[in-house]
């Protein structure tokens, strides 16, 4: 993100935490996107399959609300993904009005090769801070992002 572009704005901006931000946000969105978009995927294609990569089957309102994606948007990015056979919905046992989400076997190997992507895109996104800021740094996002207010 280093651009002379930066260090032309106004102190208003860039002095503004939230300003920051945002712009570093587009920027790790962009690059991410345009790294799996050669994959048919999109970030919350990829948001999908790396939560129940990490936990297992779910269902569609775990997901949702995980996630916060509104049902009808989480409905279209599933349907993408039972598609191309990357996931599979099945009637929840204990519920038979819930689905459950769970990952194939193609699904699996898709979310090793997004790690992969992931890992080779924050590396870019990080690059300016030393090895021993990057931990320190991502727990200062998780906190911050724990106690924002989501609306």
């Amino acid at each position: 993100m280093s651009t002379p572009a930066l260090e032309r704005l106004p102190s208003a901006l860039s002095g503004h935490a939230g300003y920051l931000l945002v712009r570093l946000g587009k920027h790790a969105q962009r690059s991410f996107s345009a790294e799996i978009e050669p994959l048919g995927l999109r970030p919350p294609h990829a948001d999908i399959l790396f939560t129940l990569g990490e936990g297992g089957a779910a269902s569609q309102v775990e997901l949702g609300q995980a996630l916060a994606i509104e049902r009808a948007h989480l409905v279209g990015l599933l349907d993408h993904l039972e598609a191309r056979g990357l996931v599979v919905r099945t009637p929840d046992p204990a519920d038979r009005r819930r689905h459950a989400v769970a990952l194939t076997v193609a699904g699996r190997a898709l979310v090793e090769e997004l790690g992969v992507v992931a890992a080779r895109v924050e590396g870019d996104l990080l690059a300016a801070l030393a090895p021993g800021e990057r931990e320190p740094f991502r727990e200062v996002l998780r906190r911050l992002a724990r106690e924002a207010r989501e609306e």
